[in-house]
């Protein structure tokens, strides 16, 4: 028998956050997805270490991410969601690929993900996981834009005759 009914997800979706301000869109777009299918969500930020000579130091504070996804637990809750968190920890420049190993370990039915938009030059020298998490994935991604560059402006100029 044919149903028109959306059917529960089998697994959680990993939202995969950062502690940045602009990460409120990207909760509200995975309790969006959730409620649409009844999922739980799973939080994961991942603890971004560099290491040079034997010593290691975290890129961001442990406190500050476990921060993060505690208001997303928070927020997600709030909004009807069931949701737990995770915290992962992975070498400078392997962010994605412990997010596309957690949401295999976790039985994830899809990844959520924040985009931001950065210069030629930004994109260079910081990198972006979200790109990464696309071409290393196997499974879906939503990848959900959280910031913008401010567009230039356009004008006409005058032109003297």
């Amino acid at each position: 028998m044919w149903s028109s009914a959306v059917d529960p997800a089998t697994g959680p979706i990993l939202l995969a956050i950062e502690a940045v301000p602009q990460s409120q869109a990207l909760v509200a777009a995975a309790a969006k997805l959730a409620r649409q299918s009844h999922a739980e969500v799973l939080v994961l930020s991942v603890r971004e270490r560099d290491y040079v000579r034997g010593y290691g130091w975290d890129v961001r504070q442990p406190g500050e991410i476990a921060e993060t996804v505690s208001r997303a637990i928070y927020e997600l809750e709030r909004a009807g969601v069931r949701a737990r968190g995770l915290i992962r920890t992975a070498r400078s420049g392997r962010v994605a690929d412990e997010i596309v190993y957690a949401a295999h370990k976790h039985h994830a039915d899809e990844i959520v993900i924040g985009t931001s938009r950065r210069s030629w030059l930004g994109g260079l020298l910081m990198g972006s996981v979200a790109p990464r998490v696309l071409r290393h994935s196997d499974l879906p991604v939503v990848a959900v834009p959280t910031n913008g560059l401010p567009r230039r402006k356009r004008s006409a100029l005058p032109i003297s005759a």
